[in-house]
């Protein structure tokens, strides 16, 4: 096999599939980039059994076909440190021997045959999914996932599919995030899947190969769903179900509306945390009319405090919050202004973005429970 392609073109591939190939296996194969050359183009493909990616080169210079598997790591790192510039690849006996002006690498093979075989795409069913929006609902919910293995069900995000639109919904049962877009579909069969996450990690990185205004294709399979952008097609698997009733977790009575600017709230919070306990993350948010007080306390008697201007006219209250959990959420929310829901220090609190409108935003909802305040 021998083909010359632009360094700066090999770069963009391999940054965009290298994620799927797994740092620990005891497959070696599945450390190797399966490496294919022909009259139509470079094909390249990685695996690591859950997840799958395959793209496709055109600008690329074959002068001899064939196929190998490359080990992904010293493929990467070298192409990576290259100049742009006209890079050569000649194997031969299972010996990658690559050059590019004076320098050049040569590294043994492993035997493409023994690569398995990567899932097909069934291409029965088909959505279309704006990319850019598909990229923003993943990062509103994913950190939310659960990673408890005798859960399997919470380590995926669901997939809602209506004729309204897609809603994703993720939950580790102390926070729940749920993105919801209204999508130009015209007839669609409603259904629900739980998709696993280590999979959709890769879908912003694919959704990037598109224009901002183009879509990401989905396809439905029997156990995996599958993305098609431009020439790269991600698989991934799904999960068994049932995922829970997350509508019976949402609050409908919280009352008391709170709202703050997001970067000062994110900022009062990595203060007071500083002094947060190692064990429980809390920190203690002091509500009044009119401001936010904010404090921690250290099992070695540390102490931080903060006051933030919040609006809120209702009666006092103090509540306690997870740090990490909150700052994962207010991080995710891309609003100047956010709203807290409350009803009382032991009820689920409802956090959601404000929109220019001066309303909250029906895009994005996040649920956290509180933690029990500790004794002074």
């Amino acid at each position: 096999m021998k083909f010359e392609i632009q360094q700066e073109v090999l770069q963009k591939t391999l940054d965009l599939i290298a994620g799927v190939v797994p740092a620990k296996t005891t497959l070696p194969i599945l450390r190797s980039i399966l490496v294919e050359a022909d009259k139509n183009g470079l094909r390249m493909s990685v695996t690591n059994l859950d997840v799958s990616m395959v793209t496709t080169i055109a600008d690329v210079q074959v002068s001899e076909p064939g196929k190998s598997a490359i080990v992904a790591e010293k493929l990467t790192s070298f192409v990576r440190s290259l100049a742009p510039g006209k890079v050569k690849f000649d194997v031969s006996r299972n010996q990658l021997k690559i050059r590019s002006g004076k320098a050049s690498l040569e590294v043994p093979c492993l035997n493409a045959e023994e690569y398995p075989n990567l899932p097909a795409l069934s291409e029965k069913e088909m959505l279309e999914v704006p990319a850019g929006a598909i990229a923003a609902m993943i990062a509103e919910t994913i950190y939310s996932v659960s990673r408890d293995e005798t859960r399997p069900a919470l380590m995926g995000i669901l997939w809602e599919i209506s004729r309204e639109g897609l809603t994703l919904v993720a939950t580790d049962a102390h926070r729940l995030a749920r993105s919801f877009r209204a999508m130009p579909w015209q007839d669609v069969d409603a259904r629900n899947l739980i998709v696993d996450t280590a999979g959709l990690r890769q879908l912003p990185r694919l959704a990037s190969q598109v224009e901002s205004e183009g879509s990401v294709e989905v396809f439905f399979g029997a156990n995996q769903l599958s993305f098609r952008a431009g020439s790269t097609i991600l698989h991934t698997r799904l999960l068994d179900g049932p995922f829970p009733d997350y509508h019976a977790v949402i609050p409908k009575g919280n009352d008391k509306l709170v709202t703050v600017d997001r970067e000062a709230l994110l900022q009062a919070i990595r203060r007071v945390a500083i002094t947060a306990d190692r064990i429980t993350s809390q920190v203690r948010l002091g509500l009044e009319q009119g401001r936010l007080e904010l404090g921690s306390k250290g099992s070695d008697g540390s102490h931080a405090e903060d006051e933030i201007p919040v609006g809120y006219d209702g009666e006092a209250m103090e509540i306690g919050f997870n740090f990490n959990y909150l700052q994962d959420i207010l991080k995710n929310m891309k609003t100047e202004t956010v709203q807290f829901s409350l009803r009382n220090p032991q009820s689920a609190t409802l956090i959601t973005p404000i929109g220019e409108d001066g309303t909250p935003s029906a895009q994005l909802l996040c649920l956290l429970m509180p933690l029990r305040l500790t004794g002074d």
